[in-house]
């Protein structure tokens, strides 16, 4: 943390010298009707129209963040029409087309910032929640493109690909500061500092500090598993004191041209209240900690006409500690300790050629080796399990192709292949192919298919102890086949309806199987096969009002004809916001909707009853020159519900948040 508080100094001084540029208009107050026509990047790794990219592409955009008060990209992403979330109170995890397994981490999404690879070298995790390293304050928009990416991303683009793209320094204040406050603990600071030099070179960096308390919370306990030291089981259920949690983020970035130097740093500790892996409940001693740090630099030039080139170099690290209170049978406490360790560099070079009549063309590699993959497990202060120490430095290699071709005046043709290479042997080809029909000035056909996978990674393979672990270092990749059909349709000027209808077959699923004894191994497991339709309509008025509702019905089986993970039939969303009388208050509101749904815990069967959600915020623009304001109201109608929990949690459902209201403030200079 030293380098970094010395670059927050440098910066902090240079930025407080200078004056910020003129303001930019606002992408994200843009009707429907110009939205279609706005350019997203992360389909095809190239710049195009959202109509003509090969997916049926989601925005949330910085004014969206901004009147629903969202904190987390967990609850971003899950205002969008088909995704939906779960959380064990350390980690959320987030589901799409009725596909969430508690507990995988986010494993089959691929989360990129600024279209760089986020998810981390040891467990491949993408961090939706707190641990994610920046501040939505700072981001310009998130760009979802559900279904396979493999075919320009590699790995782990199984569900969709997360862009999360941030702020132009231009567009910034010279300097902001912010608080929220929530009535269950929650408090946060932040700075920003923003300048824009004469010379064309821009200066951004934001600090980010918060703290939440801890508080009582109530689980219930149909089966007698939480149990606290000396085999006891908890007389009420409750936790005292617990879901503490403490975060800081750092984001920097130099711009001068097409040249770039990018540092992202967040790291957090909590202590859940849930008794994960078996710890004991109601112990304070649960601490988990998580890090990560990318550093990145960047080069983008047109080389020639037709010709430009994107190339990046980042250096990437994350770490994770955790201590873990158990019982060591004879009634004494003892501590396991996790510490892993990631580091790793990685690379990459884009060229896209236009210089072929009705063609767009882009190629590119892609390098990452590892300097460090550790996992460590210890007992501290006792003997009680063997110890573990795996070092899975490994290596990847991609090389990927992709052609939009305009064939003729209302038809494109987007093909696209990628090679991946790993130092464990093994290799994958990813195909895609997009038929794009743009029937007329409102409405566009598309038609998709392609295929992604997901290399194990380096818990799944190679953790193990021989006790409660094993190891298995012939796990098969993941593999998904997909074909999707899309509509979408714009009425007048405020109206859009898109509709997609979709079918994959998912290929050696990897989950965790207890193999007898309750010594667990991750496996491959049998094919899992679903369809579904998706439909979302939105308005946008010119009184500055909007809606957007969407439903989402799927089907999803495993071979025992049983629903993989947790699966709800049905998902419905509701989101709106419309300015007050005076148009210097707005008024939102978002509504989620999803039916009753069957789940296995440790192999037993479990219900979640259908639920509905209510949030409320109300924002402000103009509470007094430079100040901006939000009262948020989550749980509106204080509903209680509860997550599905993951085979590693004590009981099988995890408590939701009750109401909880929350108050937002800042002020730009």
């Amino acid at each position: 943390m030293t380098l970094i508080r010395c670059l927050a100094t440098l910066l902090a001084n240079a930025l407080l010298a200078g004056s910020v540029g003129a303001q930019s208009p606002d992408l994200t107050e843009l009707s429907f009707e110009n939205l279609a026509t706005l350019k997203v990047s992360s389909a095809s790794k190239f710049v195009q129209s959202a109509r003509e990219a090969p997916s049926a592409v989601e925005i949330i955009g910085r004014e969206d963040i901004r009147r629903h008060g969202w904190r987390t990209l967990t609850e971003a992403l899950s205002s969008l029409t088909g995704t939906y979330s779960a959380s064990d109170r350390a980690y959320d995890f987030l589901g799409a087309r009725g596909f969430l397994v508690p507990g995988d981490y986010n494993t089959r999404f691929l989360l990129l910032v600024d279209g760089q690879r986020s998810n981390d070298n040891v467990y491949e995790q993408a961090s939706f929640s707190e641990e994610f390293p920046l501040d939505l304050a700072l981001v310009e928009r998130i760009e979802y493109v559900p279904g396979p990416g493999s075919s320009i991303y590699g790995s782990n683009a199984i569900f969709g690909v997360i862009n999360v793209i941030t702020r132009r320094t231009e567009e910034m204040p010279p300097l902001q500061l912010a608080t929220r406050l929530t009535e269950d603990g929650w408090r946060e600071v932040r700075a920003t500092l923003a300048r824009h030099f004469d010379s064309g070179a821009a200066v951004l960096l934001s600090v980010t500090d918060a703290d939440k308390e801890g508080r009582n919370q109530t689980y219930r306990d149909p089966d007698g598993g939480l149990l606290r030291l000396g085999g006891t089981p908890s007389p009420d259920g409750v936790a005292h004191d617990l879901d503490r949690m403490h975060q800081h983020q750092l984001f920097a970035r130099y711009e001068d041209g097409g040249f770039s130097l990018a540092a992202r740093y967040g790291e957090r500790s909590v202590q859940p209240s849930s008794a994960l892996y078996g710890t004991l409940f109601d112990d304070g001693g649960l601490d988990v900690e998580d890090a990560y740090l990318s550093l990145l630099a960047r080069y983008q030039r047109q080389l020639a006409d037709g010709i430009s080139i994107d190339a990046r170099l980042e250096y990437g690290e994350m770490t994770y500690r955790a201590d873990y209170p158990y019982d060591d049978g004879l009634g004494t406490r003892y501590l396991n300790r996790d510490d892993t360790l990631g580091r790793w560099w990685s690379g990459d070079m884009r060229l896209l050629y236009t210089g072929v009549a009705s063609h767009k063309l882009v190629g590119g590699v892609e390098m990452q080796t590892d300097t460090a993959n550790r996992q460590r497990n210890v007992d501290v202060g006792a003997a009680i399990n063997p110890q573990i120490d795996v070092d899975s430095r490994r290596r990847r290699a991609g090389v990927y192709v992709q052609d939009e071709w305009h064939f003729a005046e209302r038809w494109r043709l987007n093909a696209g292949l990628r090679h991946d290479s790993f130092s464990a042997g093994e290799s994958a080809i990813s195909p895609r192919v997009g038929l794009i029909w743009l029937a007329s000035d409102a409405t566009t056909l598309k038609l998709l298919a392609g295929r992604a996978f997901r290399e194990p990674n380096a818990y799944e393979r190679d953790y193990a102890n021989g006790v409660g672990y094993l190891a298995n270092p012939r796990l098969k990749p993941e593999s998904i086949r997909t074909v999707e059909l899309v509509w979408e349709r714009r009425f007048g000027r405020h109206h859009t309806l898109n509709m997609s209808a979709f079918d994959y077959r998912i290929s050696n699923l990897i989950a965790q199987v207890d193999t007898g004894d309750e010594l667990f191994q991750y496996q491959n497991q049998a094919r899992i096969q679903a369809h579904g339709v998706e439909a979302t309509w939105r308005t946008d008025w010119e009184s500055g009002a909007r809606l957007s509702t969407g439903l989402a019905l799927n089907r999803a089986e495993d071979a025992t004809g049983h629903r993989p993970g947790f699966s709800p039939r049905w998902i419905a969303k509701l989101r709106g916001s419309v300015p007050l009388p005076g148009a210097r208050w707005l008024l939102a509101l978002e509504a989620h909707a999803m039916g009753a749904t069957n789940y296995r815990w440790n192999g037993t069967p479990q219900r979640r009853d259908a639920r509905l959600l209510v949030d409320a915020a109300l924002t402000t623009a103009h509470l007094a020159p430079g100040l901006d304001g939000h009262l948020r109201v989550r749980n509106l109608f204080d509903r209680h519900f509860a997550h599905p929990g993951s085979d590693e949690a004590p009981v099988p459902a995890i408590p939701g948040h009750r109401r909880t209201w929350e108050l937002g403030l800042s002020y730009s200079f």
